[in-house]
């Protein structure tokens, strides 16, 4: 279309692409959540719509891919740190298709649009925030896409679209997913179930991209979209990246009580505030299979936390710590360091709250500043950061200090992070403490399991799954790990058996299936300790702890 003849029936082609420096990183590398749903909503409204993640893929095999398709609408998923190779999709994509309507959309063309269009000749138009609306009439208003809402023009915008207030109408990724060169369908399992945070700190962009107001998808289209997983692809273990997941009680009771209604015995993890928690929630998400819980502290100074407006303190953060501790999950945080106005005590404080709080995980950042964020705004408007930064400097990040004290900052959190990984480990008395208090719980006897294959107790392990596989035989979970330890202790024949359990339970299980591909080949097989992957740091850490975007 190219903004000027229009072209009908040819349907949308929605791009995403890591930068070259994170080819290899598993957080920069999986699509987009939020291109999910933008494909959900164009398909259910009768668009032809595919998804393509053209990371690693070089020019020919990028132009030979756009032209075989010919869409009419090609959208590229832009952030800071994909910036550069999102600008020169959209150049290749004129290239190999003149005559369609470019658009980029996510949260660094929303908040910089003029510098993005002046980086990128090929672009038509930037979709503003929430891009469901918008991208669907683009694609209904053929010709006249101009029109739609929600738009940035070279030569203006048009009115904005109202924030959808009922999120199921988007329906669910995994109902209409279709995608190319997605090395890994598992990814599905990142689930997004709300849109917005209540909190406005100043280092993060949600409040500008969501809205202020957090908006939620029903506990029944959450549950549909995990048993659709199950039931299509088998899968087993889910990964809730909402902003805050538990920010309303109601909803998060109701969706424990149907998650464990259904028979399906799922594990999962999520993130939330430490404000928006407490013994009634985690109790209930922890028997409806929650084992990992991620929470943005960002700091372990009072001082600190108030300059980055984070709306809560220490004495929520150790409540709501200590208190995942005391139900039984893995327990894992977020922290910032680099701030301005932080000081070295300031960070030996943040030191003695990891060794207080004692989380399975720490992830460490330095403060980034995003377009978007109030951050942003205040550096740029005291000239702190240049106005074509983003031109010059490829894919490199506005960081809010860059100086000795951040690198010594860094080292020594993720010294103290490291000194307090054994010491994490749930005891067997703290096991038996959980188990006195909350009876059976599938995630207790899996963690324990765990813990007691890590120092070489195979007999108490099997217990642990033994019971799982006694008491909630459609689990399969307790089958799972079981299999793991009968492989690593020489019994291939239960090991088989027990796979063969999983994969009647869950078929097309993909962790099952490699563990089936291994053994079948004789090859050996090493279990990640924890159920799943643990999402891990990268230079776009902070900007994308929201995938939805």
């Amino acid at each position: 279309m190219g903004g000027k003849t229009g072209k009908d029936g040819g349907g949308a082609l929605l791009l995403y692409s890591a930068p070259r420096s994170g080819y290899g990183d598993e957080w920069m590398t999986f699509l987009p959540i939020g291109l999910g749903f933008l494909q959900a909503m164009l398909k259910s409204r009768g668009h032809a719509c595919r998804l393509a993640n053209l990371s690693g893929k070089g020019r020919k095999e990028i132009l030979v891919y756009l032209r075989r398709h010919d869409p009419a609408v090609i959208g590229v998923s832009m952030f800071t740190f994909n910036r550069k190779r999102s600008s020169d999709l959209l150049a290749l994509a004129r290239e190999a298709c003149p005559d369609a309507v470019l658009l980029a959309g996510g949260p660094h063309p929303t908040h910089l649009a003029r510098e993005v269009f002046e980086d990128c000749p090929a672009l038509d138009a930037i979709v503003k925030g929430e891009g469901e609306i918008p991208l669907a009439e683009v694609m209904a208003r053929g010709a006249d896409w101009r029109t739609a809402p929600g738009l940035i023009l070279r030569d203006g915008e048009t009115p904005s679209a109202p924030p959808m207030e009922d999120l199921d109408v988007m329906g669910a990724p995994v109902e209409h997913f279709q995608a190319d060169f997605l090395d890994d369908p598992g990814q599905l399992s990142y689930l997004s179930t709300s849109r917005g945070c209540p909190a406005t700190c100043n280092f993060c962009n949600t409040p500008e991209f969501w809205g202020s107001s957090v908006r939620f998808r029903s506990p029944e289209a959450v549950l549909r979209e995990m048993t659709l997983l199950r039931r299509r692809h088998g899968l087993t273990y889910f990964s809730f990246r909402d902003d805050t997941f538990t920010a309303n009680r109601g909803r998060i009771l109701k969706l424990m009580d149907l998650i464990r209604g259904s028979g399906m015995h799922p594990l999962w993890n999520c993130q939330s505030r430490v404000n928006l928690v407490d013994e009634d929630r985690l109790v209930a998400m922890k028997r409806a299979g929650c084992e990992f819980m991620q929470f943005g502290v960002e700091h372990g100074s009072e001082r600190v936390l108030q300059l980055l407006d984070k709306g809560t303190n220490m004495r929520q953060a150790l409540k709501a710590l200590t208190l995942v501790r005391k139900v039984g999950m893995n327990l894992g945080i977020y922290l910032i360091t680099g701030i301005p106005g932080e000081e070295w005590a300031d960070v030996e404080i943040t030191c003695d709250l990891i060794r207080s709080a004692l989380p399975h995980d720490v992830q460490v950042s330095p403060l980034a500043l995003y377009p978007g964020t109030r951050l942003f705004d205040t550096y740029r408007a005291e000239g702190r950061i240049s106005p074509d930064f983003f031109r010059g400097s490829g894919d490199a990040e506005v960081f809010a200090r860059v100086d000795g004290h951040t690198e010594k900052a860094l080292r020594r959190l993720a010294q103290v992070a490291e000194g307090v990984r054994r010491k994490a480990i749930y005891t067997p008395a703290q096991f038996r403490e959980q188990k006195a208090w909350l009876g059976f719980c599938a995630v207790t006897n899996l963690l324990c399991g765990e813990a007691a294959e890590e120092e070489g107790r195979m007999q108490e392990a099997q217990a642990e799954y033994d019971e799982v596989v006694a008491k909630e035989p459609g689990n399969p979970w307790g089958f799972l790990k079981r299999a793991l330890l009968f492989h690593r202790t020489g019994r291939a024949a239960l090991a088989r058996a027990d796979l063969a359990e999983v994969l009647a339970l869950a078929p097309g299980n993909p962790e099952a299936l490699e563990l089936a591909r291994a053994w079948g080949a004789g090859k050996g097989w090493k279990a990640s300790q924890g159920p799943a992957a643990v999402m891990k740091g990268s230079e776009a850490f902070l900007e994308r702890r929201d995938p939805a975007k």
